[in-house]
C-alpha cells in the first residue's frame, strides 16, 4: 500500500478526493436549498403587510414559491368582459362560484391579473363586474392546474383557474397568478381562505433530487477510487512477490 502513495498516484488521489468532496457539498447545498424553500413555503403569509404586486413578481415571471398567500396591493383598469365563474367553490357550507374579473395593470392594455372578486352562489345572482380603475388589496395565489376537465368550453364557467383558460378571454398578457381579494367586491361574500390552493407536497422537489444525484455520484466516485486502490495494491503485491528461479519446477 506505500506505493500508492508514491507521487506518479498524486494526481489520482486529488482528483478522487476532489471529486467526492465537491459532490458532498453540492448535494448538501441543493438539501439545505431544498429545506429553505419547504420552509419559506409552507408559512402563513396571509397575516403580513401588503406588498405591491411588482414587488412580489413581474408579469413575465414564474410564480415566486416562497409568496403563496403574500397579500399584495395591484391598481389598475378592470377588464369585465372577461368575466368568468369558478365552479366547486363552498362558502359557510354551500356550494357556489368564484367571481373572477382579470384587472390590467399599468394601463388598459397592459398585462392583466386575475382577481377572485368573491363568492357566490349562482353566476344568474352575481351583481355586474367592475368597470373604470381600480385600487384594490388581495391574496396572492398560484394558478390552479389538477387537470379537471371543463364540460362546456364556450360558458364562462370554469371548473378550475387556469391562466391558460382565461388566455383566450382577454387582448391583454396574464400573470402567472392571481389574486383573492381580501374584501370583496360589493354584492358578493368573500372567498373563504380554506378554498386556497395549499403548498404542494412537491415543492422544491427539483433541488432534493438534484442533492441525491450530487450524492450518488459522489458514493460512485468513492467505490471507483476504493476499486482502483484495491486493484493496483493486489498489483504491486504480484509485482513484489519472490518468483521461483527459472528450472527449479518439479
Amino acid at each position: 500500500m506505500r506505493a500508492l502513495l508514491a507521487p506518479r498516484f498524486w494526481g489520482v488521489h486529488l482528483l478522487a478526493v476532489a471529486s467526492v468532496t465537491a459532490a458532498v457539498l453540492l448535494g448538501s447545498w441543493q438539501y439545505d436549498a431544498w429545506q429553505a424553500r419547504r420552509a419559506a413555503e409552507a408559512a402563513d403569509l396571509t397575516q403580513r403587510e401588503p406588498i405591491p404586486l411588482a414587488d412580489a413578481m413581474g408579469p413575465d415571471d414564474p410564480f415566486p414559491g416562497d409568496r403563496v398567500g403574500q397579500p399584495v396591493t395591484v391598481g389598475g383598469t378592470w377588464v369585465p368582459e372577461a368575466t368568468v365563474f369558478v365552479s366547486g367553490r363552498t362558502h359557510a357550507g354551500r356550494q357556489g362560484y368564484w367571481v373572477v374579473t382579470p384587472l390590467a395593470t399599468s394601463a388598459p392594455d397592459g398585462p392583466a391579473i386575475p382577481i377572485v372578486r368573491g363568492w357566490v352562489d349562482s353566476p344568474a345572482s352575481a351583481p355586474p363586474p367592475p368597470t373604470g380603475s381600480g385600487e384594490l388589496v388581495g391574496w396572492l395565489q398560484p394558478p390552479e392546474g389538477s387537470g379537471a376537465s371543463d364540460s362546456d368550453p364556450g360558458d364562462d364557467v370554469l371548473p378550475e383557474l387556469r391562466i391558460a383558460d382565461l388566455v383566450q378571454r382577454v387582448d391583454q398578457d396574464l400573470y402567472g397568478a392571481y389574486a383573492v381579494l381580501t374584501r370583496p367586491t360589493e354584492g358578493l361574500e368573500r372567498a373563504d381562505l380554506d378554498q386556497l390552493p395549499e403548498v404542494g407536497r412537491f415543492t422544491a422537489l427539483r433541488n432534493l433530487l438534484y442533492a441525491v444525484e450530487w450524492w450518488f455520484f459522489g458514493a460512485f466516485a468513492l467505490f471507483v477510487w476504493i476499486r482502483w486502490l484495491r486493484d493496483e495494491a493486489g498489483t504491486e503485491e504480484g509485482e513484489d512477490a519472490p518468483r521461483a528461479p527459472v528450472g527449479s519446477g518439479a
